[in-house]
Order: structure tokens, then sequence, then C-alpha cells
């Protein structure tokens, strides 16, 4: 696909052979998976979207170079997310982007049974404008309990350039964990993570899964532990905690994917969530091309447990 963008408000790219010979509304979701089927419906009936400078239908077939322009509405967010004043950390921000740096113990999105107190309303608040975006413009999430960097877009144009380069795993993003066992090498982990088989509120290695790479780097090692850095080359829910389950090195707190074992040391048998960070971002920005690098300092807590890892080296 060749795509380019002329300004916030208008998207442009050419219809390539990946999407020829489909439905409008079928090719266009195709290539721009962040916007739903139906809201891509609603915008070619309302001429918000055009092929060749003409309206069209949503069952017209589009061919080969036909170019397509959308003109997005202001409001893209299908959801309601209420604003609350909720202290979040901001790591960087400009008009286009913005980077949080996410404590423990809170969900980025409202989902189920969690309409509040999340990420996504403490930017509605502080960012009222974002109250126009998918998931008051967060690009990915972290687990509640994983600390670490989040993306947010700022409006249309970054959201949408933000969200294909996930697709095109064009963000690296890089994690500190602190597991059981000793690791002596390197590895990637190449196995695929869908629904557990039996229960249904984990994932779990599972052959019908989808692709999952991991990549790790052994930091150092304790005494019956290790410190890695990790990443992600795809981005499956809990794929880091799954992985590491499957290799046989759970993550030191893990309550759902840890250690099944009676002799786990006293000192780490009460370490409240598990520990994983996720430390750095890399990826090119949206309106100006320039790579960004975000780091992020380890949280208080895995700082002192790794103080107690090594007084019992």
């Amino acid at each position: 696909m060749s795509n380019e963008t002329n300004n916030i408000d208008t998207l442009e790219y050419i219809i390539s052979e990946e999407s020829k010979g489909l439905r409008a509304d079928q090719a266009i979701t195709m290539v721009n998976g962040e916007f739903s089927r139906s809201l891509i419906q609603k915008w070619i009936k309302k001429g918000s979207i055009l092929v060749n400078g003409k309206k069209i239908k949503p069952r017209d077939i589009l061919n080969l170079n036909d170019k397509v322009t959308i003109n997005p509405e202001e409001n893209i967010n299908p959801e309601n997310i209420n604003p609350e004043k909720i202290n979040l950390e901001i790591a960087y921000e400009d008009k286009d982007i913005i980077v949080i740096n996410k404590q423990s113990n809170i969900i980025a999105h409202p989902a189920a049974g969690h309409n509040e107190g999340t990420i996504a309303n403490g930017l509605a608040y502080l960012y009222p404008e974002l109250s126009n975006l998918p998931r008051s413009g967060l690009i990915h999430r972290l687990d509640k309990n994983t600390t670490g960097l989040l993306i947010v877009a700022r409006n249309i144009k970054s959201y949408t350039n933000l969200v294909k380069s996930m697709q095109e795993r064009e963000i690296s993003r890089y994690y500190i964990a602190y597991t059981h066992g000793l690791i002596m090498r390197n590895n990637i982990i190449n196995q695929p993570v869908g629904r557990h088989k039996t229960d249904r509120m984990k994932m779990a290695v599972n052959a019908t899964g989808k692709e999952a790479i991991t990549h790790y780097e052994v930091l150092k090692n304790y005494k019956h532990f290790t410190k890695l850095k990790l990443k992600l080359h795809t981005g499956r829910t809990h794929q880091i905690r799954v992985h590491m389950q499957f290799e046989g090195y759970p993550l030191i707190g893990d309550q759902t994917y840890g250690a099944k074992i009676n002799h786990i040391d006293n000192m780490v048998k009460t370490f409240p969530r598990q520990a994983l960070h996720a430390e750095t971002l890399q990826f090119i920005h949206p309106e100006n091309k320039k790579l960004v690098e975000i780091k992020s300092s380890l949280p208080i807590d895995l700082v002192d447990l790794e103080k107690l890892l090594e007084s019992h080296e």
C-alpha cells in the first residue's frame, strides 16, 4: 500500500494488489483497521470517503490504483469514556503524541466490569480533545499490574499513522522482567498464543493461536532468579507472561502465570505483581518522521526487588 496523509483531516492512499477486487467497505476497512467496517460504511454513505474524487456505494468494487480519499469526522470514538481526574505521569508530550509512564494497579482503558478509573478516563480529563479518539488515543495497552510506557495519539492523523506502525511492527517495545530460574543464554520464543483451552480468562501457547514472537536477553543471574531485557515482535495479550511460563521461567509475582512450585524463596513469595516493566519505546514520529526513543526508569518496587535479589546471591 502506498500511503500518504496530506493534513490532519484527510487520509489518501492508492488501492494495492492486496485489496483490489473487493467491495469498497471491505477494501477500505482492510487498509484502515483502526476504523470499524460500520464506521467506514457510514462515511461512504455520507460522502466522507471518495474514490478517484467521486462518491461511491459500500458494495462498489475497487480496482488496482484507485485513489481513496477519507475525510474523517471529528469524532471517531464509538465509546463513551467519562473524564476522570486521575494522577497520570507524562513521560513526553508534543502537539501530536503523548507518552504515559503507567503505574501499577491501573487498567489502560475501559473493559467489561471496569468502566471507570482507567488511564483512558484520566486522559479524557487532562486532554478533552482525546474524547474524539478510540480509547482516548491509546495505541496499545499494558496489563493492570505491568508498569511502563504507553503511546497516546492526540489527533486523527497521528492515531491512524501510529496504529499502522504498530500493525506493521515498526514500533519497538522493550521490557525488563525478573523471572524464576537461572536462564543462561539469550533466546527467541516463537510460539503462537491464544485462549487457554479450559480457562477462558487466561491465554496460553496454543497451536491454533496467533503468531507471537518474543526475544529476550539475559542481563543478570541471581541465586535462583534472572533479570531479562525482552523485545516484543508481536503484541498478543499477556504474551511475555505466557511465553516465559511456557519456557519454564515464569515471572516473579505473576498470580496468573506464576510458578506452581513449593520451594519458592520466601523473599519473593509476597511480591504483589508480575515483575514486568515496559522500559523503552522506539518509533518514528507520526508528524516529523524523526526517530523517537523514550525510556522509563524502574519503579521503586522493582528497584527494591532487585536489591533483595542481589543481597541473597
